[in-house]
């Protein structure tokens, strides 16, 4: 095979089938060793390889898990270009083709993503093949580490997911969103919306961290409240879709959203305070508590950074219930302070003392909250309840409000349970 047109075709012509999917990589490596039986061959087997890394079309290390496999059982063949890590030449050479295989894979997708319309009016084909690929290697390598015993078995598991691990072969992890005390938050592709044609096949996906693993009743708390959570179906809540598993990941899935959290526009922006948006969003927040204290729901944790402002306009609520089941009797031994469950500086006497949430809790927050958005600052210089009212601090006045609307953030941030509205409906009407 001389490195001509004509003998250099069949390798380019395998090559191809091989990146459309057309044949496997054993079958790719086992005719591309018919073709390279002299050393003249395999050396116009690496340059066409390098043209393929030139173009583009294949990576390094997928090239280099090519020539490495043509020529490994090759008769009397040279040794295999050396591997830049002394720890990939202690690992067999099946896991090192499939890590090159996804390697090369989460680039195509990339740039396939990168390709898509931003309102698509059907979905990718070319989207649509790399995913496939994606779940039919991750299938693959999941099975392969499952029979050699090295899958994890814990209730959680503890390691990271890469861009492109598929969970419950439908969430393919596109790329991280942000970090806080119960885990890490994903964007994620929802196969099964993409499939459908949806607009946005785009979904935040927030996976738990290893401190359920040795919590169960924590981990059963927290999916029977994200359920409850399910079944609010209002404008400015966000959407939770799902609370799932996947092997030792425990994972919810929600709406994507693109924004800025309310405590950032505060810093960001300084003519927020007092302002229509400010009203808007105070409006926003309390119709949202109201509609989930009617269904029986609790947020028990509201602050600024529980709160969206999306890029469309619209006011979101984020993570409902999760404080509250975190404080349950159920989750007896586990550290929730360890994952910011209740913040002080929102937190009522009464949860400041560690009473279950109550509505009532979620209305004196809503106090702190109105207070910080009309004047700028918290009404008990960040101090909890239970602080404030040892101290016996008043809030200051509230002279950006009118008189009815003061005297009903006033009732709000009440220290004794009875005379603060029972609920956001309650306060509601004496705010109006």
């Amino acid at each position: 095979m001389s490195d001509d047109g004509a003998n250099a075709r069949p390798v380019d012509d395998l090559i191809d089938q091989f990146l459309a999917g057309r044949i496997p990589f054993e079958k790719l490596t086992e005719r591309l060793r018919k073709l390279a039986a002299s050393v003249a061959d395999r050396t116009l087997l690496k340059s066409r390889l390098q043209m393929q890394i030139d173009g583009q079309r294949l990576s390094v290390s997928l090239a280099q898990a090519i020539y490495g496999d043509v020529v490994k059982r090759a008769p009397a063949a040279p040794p295999p270009p050396p591997v830049r890590s002394a720890d990939a030449t202690q690992r067999p050479a099946g896991e090192r083709m499939n890590d090159a295989l996804v390697g090369h894979l989460v680039d195509r997708f990339l740039s396939y993503r990168d390709q898509v319309p931003a309102e698509p009016t059907a979905p990718s084909r070319a989207l649509d093949e790399g995913l496939q690929s994606f779940l039919s290697l991750r299938l693959r390598k999941e099975a392969r580490r499952a029979g050699m015993g090295t899958g994890g078995g814990g209730l959680v598991d503890t390691t990271e997911p890469g861009i492109g691990t598929i969970l419950r072969d439908r969430f393919v992890i596109d790329s991280e969103l942000g970090r806080g005390g119960m885990g890490i938050v994903y964007r994620a592709v929802d196969r099964r919306r993409l499939e459908t044609g949806a607009r946005q096949p785009y979904v935040a996906l927030k996976l738990l961290n290893a401190d359920f693993g040795a919590h169960p009743d924590a981990l059963r708390a927290l999916e029977t409240e994200t359920r409850r959570a399910q079944e609010l179906p209002h404008p400015c809540i966000v959407t939770v879709y799902d609370f799932d598993r996947d092997g030792g990941r425990a994972f919810i899935v929600m709406e994507l959203l693109e924004g800025v959290s309310l405590d950032r526009a505060m810093r960001q922006r300084p003519d927020f305070i007092g302002s229509d948006l400010a009203r808007s969003v105070v409006a926003s927040i309390t119709d949202a508590l109201a509609f989930a204290h009617a269904h029986g729901v609790v947020h028990a944790d509201l602050k600024p950074a529980n709160v969206l402002l999306c890029d469309d306009g619209r006011t979101k609520l984020l993570d409902f219930g999760i404080s509250a089941a975190l404080q349950t009797g159920e989750t007896e031994g586990f550290d929730t302070a360890s994952l910011a469950a209740v913040t002080p500086a929102y937190a009522s006497p009464q949860r400041d003392e560690g009473a279950p949430a109550t509505p009532a809790d979620d209305v004196y927050a809503l106090g702190c909250m109105i207070h910080l958005l009309m004047t700028g600052k918290h009404p008990f210089g960040r101090k909890s309840g239970g602080q404030a009212q040892e101290e016996g601090l008043q809030p200051p006045p509230l002279t950006q409000c009118t008189p009815g609307e003061a005297a009903a953030v006033r009732a709000a941030l009440a220290f004794d349970l009875a005379t603060r509205p029972a609920d956001a409906a309650a306060f509601r009407h004496l705010f109006r």
